[in-house]
Parts: structure tokens; C-alpha cells; sequence
């Protein structure tokens, strides 16, 4: 009887002291989910990009480590949503480097940690493959998304900025692309344009 009692006591002391012991794990816990950070929406950072575009391009002439020739050329550009808030994409044509050229972006978005992931493929170097993507996320009018790269047999990284404009300016955001062989250190810009939204279509008459 007495070896009875004692394992009961010793089980509902055992009880009593993992449940003390667990109260202030719990309550910490609880307290860590209510001062959580709240994590923004970015899911509609793109939406001012929607529709059809005129681009201003601007890009450096091969070899781009050592060249200083820029090239200019425009091209049009049609953005839209995809279903379910998986992201965006957009398609841009231009007659540079060579006629028929097109290439599109498809940007995906992780709610969970506010990244946004932009892979970029063209019809003259992709073959199929959209790589490795610029990652990153908008911070005000900004947005800043990089990815590691090789230019020229040297490590890089290759570096997409975005800048929106306020509503009504006659030119919408600013796109350029630029690297860093230094780590970050320095960068070149290797290409860039200007996004105008494009005159609407006039009925044929």
C-alpha cells in the first residue's frame, strides 16, 4: 500500500512539476505570437505595371565590363496579373539585337516572407531555361532584386532596380539593371529604360 502511495504521489508530483514548468514556456510562446512582427503585403507592389507600354532602352555594347558604347532601341511591353495572387508577368518584343526578339519576366511572389523571385527568358539565350532568379523585395518606391551570376568568367552579381514614379508623371517607373564583380562594392549599370504607359488605340474609323 505504501509503495502505492508513493508512486502515486511521485506521479502527481511529476505532473505538477512538468505542468509548472510548462506554464511559462507557454505563456512565452503566446506572448511571441501576439509581439510577432506582422509581415507587409507586397502582393501588389507590380499592380501599377499593368498594361501596355512603350520602354526607352538603353543597353552597353558587349564586351559590358569594359565597354562604354551604349545602344539605344525601344520596345513595347504588355504586363498582366496572374490568377490566384501567384505574381505577374510581362512579355516585351523589340527589333534589338535582332528583329523578333522577345522576352518575358515572370515574377512570383512569397507572402510568407515578403521576396518576391523575377526570372527572366528571351527566345535568343534562354534555350527553355529561366536560371537562377533575382530575389528580393520593394522598400518604399524601390525595389531591389539580385542574384548571383557569371559575366565575362567572373562572379558577379547582377543586380534589378525598379523605381516608381507618383501618378501622373509622364514617365511611370524606371528600370536598370546593373552589376558588382567587387561583392557589392561597386556597380555598372548595364542597361536601363524608362516605362511610359502606351497612347491608347484609336478605332478604325
Amino acid at each position: 500500500m505504501r509503495s502505492f502511495e508513493l508512486v502515486v504521489a511521485g506521479a502527481l508530483g511529476s505532473t505538477l512539476l512538468i505542468t509548472s514548468c510548462c506554464m511559462p514556456a507557454r505563456a512565452a510562446a503566446a506572448g511571441a505570437r501576439q509581439t510577432a512582427p506582422q509581415v507587409r503585403d507586397g502582393s501588389h507592389d507590380f499592380d501599377f505595371f499593368y498594361g501596355t507600354w512603350v520602354l526607352r532602352c538603353r543597353r552597353l555594347k558587349s564586351p559590358v565590363l569594359s565597354s562604354h558604347d551604349w545602344v539605344s532601341f525601344d520596345a513595347t511591353d504588355v504586363a498582366q496579373p496572374l490568377p490566384g495572387g501567384l505574381g505577374n508577368e510581362d512579355f516585351a518584343q523589340s527589333d534589338y539585337p535582332k528583329k523578333g526578339f522577345m522576352g518575358m519576366t515572370l515574377r512570383l511572389y512569397d507572402r510568407a516572407t515578403d521576396t518576391w523571385r523575377l526570372y527572366w527568358i528571351d527566345n535568343l539565350h534562354s534555350q527553355g531555361d529561366a536560371g537562377v532568379p533575382n530575389v528580393g523585395r520593394w522598400h518604399g518606391n524601390v525595389g531591389i532584386f539580385d542574384s548571383p551570376l557569371t559575366v565575362q568568367g567572373k562572379p558577379a552579381i547582377d543586380r534589378y532596380k525598379w523605381t516608381r514614379f507618383p501618378g501622373g508623371s509622364k514617365i511611370t517607373a524606371h528600370f536598370e539593371e546593373s552589376l558588382s564583380i567587387d561583392g557589392g562594392k561597386t556597380w555598372k549599370i548595364v542597361y536601363f529604360n524608362d516605362i511610359i504607359r502606351a497612347a491608347p488605340k484609336t478605332p478604325a474609323a
